[in-house]
């Protein structure tokens, strides 16, 4: 349980940082602008879904304990898909039209990659697309999580992997 509020806490941290990045590039109107903040907040978003992952992990081989970190992923996850949920039936019309102004704020990692798909606040503009690619990006915390997990538990490192057979190693 504690991992799981863990994993909450990382979601929240991602919320806050992409927030304010959004935030800070929302005055450009640039295309490539909005490409690259969209790009970056979904790599803040995933990196720190990957640190919870690492940090329960490193937890748990510290105690000799074996967890699925599949439930840590699902815990990650869990906060934006729901949000995702409301925002489907905000354009079915089971939710008031104005959910997707909130939903922006709400799910600030997705903010810049609402904004390339519609400009627009209200959720009967929202193509049904749009709604696929988030809910697709809302489950970014399961691979990230049960990856990270496996990979500390398991005693790898990234640097081990990425420099395997590479000409920088020692």
């Amino acid at each position: 349980m504690k991992h799981h509020i863990k994993m909450t806490g990382c979601w929240l941290l991602a919320e806050v940082l992409t927030l304010f990045i959004d935030l800070t590039f929302s005055f450009s109107g640039h295309f490539l602008v909005r490409i690259v903040c969209a790009v970056c907040t979904l790599g803040i978003f995933a990196a720190l879904m990957v640190q919870g992952g690492y940090s329960a992990a490193k937890a748990d081989k510290k105690a000799h304990i074996r967890r699925d970190p599949l439930t840590l992923g699902i815990a990650g996850a869990l906060i934006p898909v729901l949000l995702t949920a409301g925002l489907a039936l905000s354009k079915a019309g089971l939710l008031a039209d104005g959910y997707y102004r909130l939903y922006k704020l709400l799910c600030a990692p997705f903010l810049a990659v609402c904004n390339l798909f519609s400009a627009d606040i209200v959720s009967a503009s929202v193509p049904v697309f749009e709604i696929v690619v988030l809910l697709v990006l809302s489950l970014i915390p399961i691979p990230a999580a049960m990856i990270a997990y496996r990979m500390t538990i398991e005693g790898k490192s990234a640097e081990d992997l990425m420099y395997r057979g590479s000409a920088f190693k020692n």
